[in-house]
């Protein structure tokens, strides 16, 4: 923790708002009548504060702090009887409040927010029972009183109901938010927090969502439990009424008006829980109607809550103070300052530092990787390349532990020691570190933040290294920017500079190059090679060759879940196995009809598309004629799926135009079938047929047109979930679902992903046959052989740019196409437009 001066003069706010107060109440200021009610809202607000730093650090909602608080007030009841010291009463009431909120946290932290809702719904029902029921020791429903508490330490005998509770109710809030302040800015807050935005990637840089789960809600139930010995103090008199499940509702509600996470809006929240009643009475209404029209009218208009609405106009007036004439985000240097140049390469070798041998992960049925094997030595790139449904992913989960429900076999050893049986976090104590194919950073923390949580305890040679390792990346500049206001290339950085924090031997990247510019992918691969050149081995997959093999020394290809070639960069595409998995293999068996016409049903010009700075689509160009069947090919990342949106219609492109001949239904079978699962076959066609407007007789005619197009085996189990079904078949559901709406023009997105060769077979042949029937079909397909087979015409997608298009048999064209689809910049615009050009089909 480090304690500068802005954070003591902010820490040291509410002891002296809390010495301010109670001078206030020393000279006679505040009438005695509300002395008690000045007490009360300091109560309010430790349990306010401990409720609202719970769900705004952890995003755990809970409705069992009544409890917390009934435990806490009925010790104070019990000490007072049996002649307990303060002191035991307080630390034996913080330390119950401990163990069963470690207790709570551990086990919701399994759960989602609802759950976990229902567990402490559950923990607060189950101890106002035993209140009412344990009358021997809390009176049941008559309560029990609070007479005297004496100080062990020489402070005095409170007496219950006394002024003098009212004003250690003032001071112990102060310093329970004097406290709050610097946790705040503490490394525990950033792990909480991160552990809550992305419990995954948090597991990456070791931190166990369980573990912070179980400890933030330690603390809150602590002082909660607290807040209660001072309620018993004050009040003198403890039953169960005041701790009922609607005071829980009123806690959120306080919490949520406040403003969630923020110190000061508990004290906000405090002051509202306080007199509510007395708003209640002055309006002539109810407490739970006054309440829920204050916490209606709060989320309507300011839904953040009083204090942020309030405290953001002077935080824009002081960022247009600061902010800097240059809004340019500036780009780092190829090379790093404090490291070896980007083009140091030293020798490959030394001891081998992973050793995988027949590693399979299965998921039910589904095998996503089998019996893959290999062995990386300290100071080695290697790359890792396939089609999308490979196993590349699934194999950089297995190495850093994030396999979920998947069973793992095989032998793994990194470092000399087994790693399969360790878990994630411990995995990133041994030295792994991880980045992620969307740039998976924490939201809610700055860029800064983002890397300082990979620290347990921040000290101020922690933060001079992190100030170091972003200038390094080119991240200085936006070090206390969130990662929500940077451009996707800039959360690229962040992903990498927050694995590279914990100095790991081996760092494994998924997909670094995808969505980046060329001068960024150059960038990364300077920052790759000064990885390798300190002497981290590096494990990296991605779909951009030109620039992954830029950077490794070995390249390992996969498909269908096991290893199929390995070799050089330069050799290893050489290898028929290998290109066939990314182009495939032309088997003749289905063909397009030979006549088509001209009518042009879609036509896009100048499409672009983005999303949040990721470059997906640039200034595409395309004719969709009527009876064509027009492939739209490329590697996964390519821009298809967000092409197949624009040309269905249901996704607007950012840039360009598109239009259509005329009255023109589109239907899309999108990628991974999008099926609803537990409907039966028959349910998925009408929810379609339902959703575009067709009912009635129509919609009886429509289906049983639809089901005839579908194979017996289906055509006998319509009643059956959809579910149940084997993946060819799910996929053939899906383009029926399509179909049904009776589309001009049916667009199919990788029908062939995931399927078996002979279920692909029957797939295609069936989508030949809507051809021949003479539906326009749009197919978005990873192998580019196949789409030459089966399809009129064919545009091959490269870096969302349509870097080849022509006819399948110009043998010409094949040659391009095959080089576009590899590395793009072997089709310049002119050769691919004058290949547009002769791709006429008569």
């Amino acid at each position: 923790m480090i304690f500068n001066r802005s954070l003591l003069a902010r820490a040291a706010l509410g002891p002296a708002a809390g010495a301010v107060l109670m001078a206030f109440m020393a000279s006679g200021a505040i009438p005695a009548y509300q002395m008690y009610s000045v007490g009360l809202a300091a109560v309010y607000t430790i349990v306010v504060l401990s409720v609202g730093l719970l769900a705004g650090w952890s995003g755990i909602w809970s409705v069992g702090h009544p409890a917390f608080f009934a435990i806490g007030a009925y010790f104070a009841a019990y000490g007072s009887g049996h002649d307990w010291a303060l002191e035991t009463v307080v630390l034996g009431a913080v330390a119950t409040g401990a163990a069963l909120g470690a207790f709570l946290g551990y086990a919701g932290a399994r759960f989602s927010v609802l759950y976990i809702a229902l567990l402490t719904l559950a923990f607060t029902t189950v101890t106002l029972e035993l209140i009412n029921r344990w009358s021997s020791v809390t009176g049941g429903d008559q309560g029990v009183p609070v007479i005297q508490l004496r100080s062990a330490l020489g402070l005095g005998t409170l007496l219950g109901g006394s002024t003098e509770s009212q004003y250690l109710a003032v001071g112990a809030a102060a310093v329970v938010l004097a406290l709050a302040v610097p946790a705040a800015a503490s490394g525990l807050r950033m792990r909480l927090v991160a552990a809550k935005s992305h419990p995954l990637a948090a597991r990456t840089i070791g931190i166990a969502p369980e573990a912070q789960s179980s400890l933030s809600f330690a603390v809150s139930g602590a002082c909660t439990c607290f807040a209660g010995v001072l309620l018993g103090l004050l009040t003198g008199f403890v039953s169960p009424d005041p701790f009922s499940l609607t005071f829980g509702i009123s806690l959120i509600a306080a919490c949520v008006l406040g403003g969630v996470g923020t110190v000061v809006g508990a004290v906000a929240g405090g002051v509202y829980l306080t007199w509510n009643p007395s708003l209640s009475s002055a309006v002539g209404l109810p407490q739970p109607v006054v309440q829920g029209l204050v916490l209606i009218c709060g989320l309507l208009f300011l839904p953040g809550g009083v204090v942020p609405f309030l405290a953001r106009p002077a935080r824009s007036l002081l960022r247009r103070v600061l902010r800097r004439t240059d809004t340019e985000l500036p780009l780092p240097a190829a090379e790093s300052p404090s490291g070896p140049p980007a083009d140091a390469a030293p020798e490959v070798g030394g001891p081998v530092l992973l050793k995988l041998e027949h590693v399979s992960v299965s998921y039910g049925g589904l095998k996503a990787l089998e019996d893959a094997s290999l062995s990386l030595r300290q100071n080695e790139v290697l790359a890792v390349i396939g089609p999308n449904g490979a196993g590349k992913t699934t194999l950089l989960n297995a190495l850093s532990g994030l396999t979920g429900n998947g069973r793992v076999s095989g032998t793994a050893e990194f470092g000399g020691r087994s790693l399969l049986a360790a878990r994630a976090t411990a995995r990133s104590r041994l030295g792994i570190g991880r980045t992620f194919q969307h740039a998976e950073v924490f939201s809610e923390l700055t860029v800064a933040e983002n890397v300082l949580c990979t620290r347990r305890r921040i000290t101020a040679k922690d933060r001079a290294e992190v100030a170091r390792l972003l200038s390094s990346v080119g991240l200085a500049e936006v070090a206390e920017r969130r990662p929500g206001e940077l451009p996707f290339g800039l959360q690229k950085r962040l992903d990498l500079a927050r694995a590279m924090a914990g100095e790991p031997r081996l760092l494994v990247l998924d997909e670094p190059f995808g969505g980046l510019d060329s001068g960024e992918r150059a960038l990364l691969a300077g920052h790759i090679r000064r990885l390798h050149a300190g002497g981290t081995a590096v494990v990296v997959i991605d779909h951009v060759l030109d620039d992954l093999f830029s950077v490794a020394h070995r390249v390992l290809a996969f498909d269908f879940g096991r290893t199929i070639g390995e070799g050089t960069p330069d050799t290893v595409l050489a290898d028929p196995k290998v290109r066939s998995s990314y182009l495939g293999t032309v088997d003749g068996r289905t063909r397009p009809p030979e006549h088509v016409g001209e009518r042009s049903m879609i036509r896009l010009h100048g499409v672009g598309h983005t999303y949040g700075g990721v470059v997906a689509l640039r200034d595409v160009d395309l004719d969709v004629r009527q009876g064509v069947v027009l492939g739209i090919a490329g590697a996964n990342g390519a821009g298809k799926s967000t092409l197949a949106g624009i040309l269905h219609g249901s996704l607007a492109p950012a840039r360009g135009d598109r239009e259509t001949g005329g009255a023109v239904r589109t239907s899309l079978a999108p990628e991974g079938r999008a099926l609803f699962k537990t409907l039966s076959l028959r349910e998925n066609l009408e929810v379609a047929a339902y959703a575009a407007g067709i009912s009635g007789t129509a919609l009886r005619e429509r289906m049983a047109e639809t089901v005839q197009w579908l194979p017996p085996r289906l055509r006998d189990r319509m009643s059956a979930s959809a579910g149940g079904l084997s993946g060819g078949e799910q996929q053939m559901l899906a383009i029926a679902r399509a179909l049904i709406v009776g589309p001009d023009v049916l667009i199919v997105d990788e029908p062939a992903l995931g399927l078996a060769p002979a279920l692909v077979d029957e797939v295609y042949d069936r989508l030949a046959r809507l051809a021949h029937d003479g539906l326009t079909v749009v197919l978005l397909e990873q192998l580019l052989s196949r789409a030459m087979s089966v399809c009129h015409e064919v545009a091959v997608l490269h870096e969302g740019v349509v870097a080849a298009q022509g006819r399948p048999g110009d043998a010409e064209f094949a040659a391009l196409a095959e080089a576009a689809y590899f590395s793009g910049g072997h089709a310049s615009a002119t050769t691919a437009g004058a290949a547009a050009r002769t791709s006429q089909v008569t």
